[in-house]
Parts: structure tokens; sequence; C-alpha cells
């Protein structure tokens, strides 16, 4: 019998926040091939699709854009995500004002009409039309920063929001972080009107509208991560900015 206590398990070296704590993790699902064959009738050839859309009920914007995206695309298998689309030269790294321009001021009004005062844009396929959007709306957006992570490399510390998820193309974890001295004067210089016009209010109300801006939004896993990442990075930005108008003039109201 051993007169010793057996070694203690070596954690392994993860992601963490810069409060240490460790940071949300998502997992994508892994899109696999349809098998079953597609009949004929269903299948509308590239050269009578103008008759098609002429009968669906699309906004011009979208499409134009399914013009390019039928035009321009290609099948793919993704390492990090399996069946798919390659839609690089018209989205990525290519600009093509015919195929999305129009849909871009579509998607800028309704970003208007919704009263949206920021944008999260994942990057960084995301960052071409998410940068698009914000021109076009006139609404500032914060680009998320793709970083890999190497476990036990470093001791970074990321900032507050940041999660991890696969690479889409296959180059393993990657965390996604905001740049937060960017995103707080972008919510300074929201919020400084709000609290101008309550200057005799017992109770002080402060609001910002989040949306998402990505060229896969619609992708459940990357939308929910967007999403759950602006409430925290939002909520910090927000509380650092009464904060500082404390500090500033000693205003104790509730807010």
């Amino acid at each position: 019998m051993k007169d010793k206590n057996p070694p203690p398990p070596i954690a392994l070296v993860g992601p963490v926040a810069e409060d240490g704590s460790a940071l949300r993790r998502y997992e994508r699902p892994h899109e696999v091939i349809e098998t079953t064959s597609i009949a004929a009738a269903d299948v509308v050839p590239y050269d009578s699709l103008p008759e098609h859309l002429a009968s669906c009920d699309l906004s011009p914007g979208a499409k134009a854009l399914l013009v390019g995206l039928l035009r321009l695309g290609r099948t793919a298998i993704f390492p990090g995500g399996g069946a798919g689309i390659e839609y690089a030269s018209l989205l990525k790294t290519a600009t093509r004002p015919d195929h999305v321009a129009l849909h871009v001021r579509e998607a800028s009004q309704y970003l208007r009409e919704h009263r949206v005062d920021l944008l999260v844009v994942p990057g960084m396929s995301g960052y071409p039309v998410g940068a698009m959007y914000s021109v076009v709306s006139g609404i500032p957006a914060v680009l998320l920063k793709k970083q890999k992570h190497v476990p036990g490399a470093d001791a970074a510390r990321y900032p507050a929001g940041s999660f991890v998820i696969p690479s889409y193309t296959g180059e393993g974890d990657v965390v996604m972080s905001a740049d937060l001295p960017a995103m707080q004067d972008i919510v300074d210089s929201i919020l400084t009107p709000q609290l101008a016009t309550q200057a005799g209010a017992e109770t002080i109300r402060l609001s910002i509208r989040v949306a998402g801006a990505d060229d896969i939004i619609d992708k459940a896993t990357m939308s929910q991560a967007v999403s759950e990442s602006a409430l925290i990075v939002g909520k910090a930005a927000l509380e650092r900015f009464v904060a500082q108008h404390r500090f500033r003039t000693g205003d104790t109201r509730p807010f």
C-alpha cells in the first residue's frame, strides 16, 4: 500500500473570459446531403428562371440576390458544417452591386423601420455584407473578431460576451469577440441623447435595440450565439455608461 495521494488531475486549458470563467461554447449541426432524388418536373432550368421569378412572392431585392446565387454559387462540402453552398464571389471575395445592392437597401429599410440602434456582425465572412448594411442604413455595427485559440499555448483572456464555435470552413474551434472600446463608444453615442431628454425624470430608462447581420445569420447556431453575445456585451457597455455618468455627476437616480 502506497503512502502517497494520487496526483491531482491536470485540467485542460480552454478559452476563458477576463474574469476567469469558461467561455460559452456552441456546436454546429453537420448538414448532410439529401439523398432523395428530385423529380425532373421540380427542377427549374436557369434559362427559364425569369418567368418563374415573375410569378413568385419574393421581394425585388431577394429576386436579384437569388439570381446572383444561382449564377455564382456552387455546392460544396465544408469541413466544419457539412453540405452547403459556396457563394464567396457573391458576398465575400467580390462586390456585386447588380446582385446585392437592392437587397441591401431593402434590409436597411427593414432595420430602420424596426428602430435598430446597433448591428452585431460575426466575422470574417459576415464583414462585407454587415458593413454594407451598416453604411446604407446609417446604423453602426460591431464586427466580432475571429481568433484561433490554441489550448495551453498562452494565458489569453477574452472580452466579456466572447464565445467558442467550430469554424464552418474547418479551421477548428475559434473564439468570437467584440472590440469592447469600439462597442463602448457606439453605446455611449446611443445612450447620451436618451439621458439628455430625462433631466427631470425620477427614474432613467435607457434602451438599445440590437440586430444580427451576417451572410449566414439564418443558421440557427450562429444566430443564437450572436444574440446571446449581444445581450452580454450590450449590458456590460450600458452598465459602464451608467457608472461613468454617476461618477461624473453624482446622479443617484435609479436606472
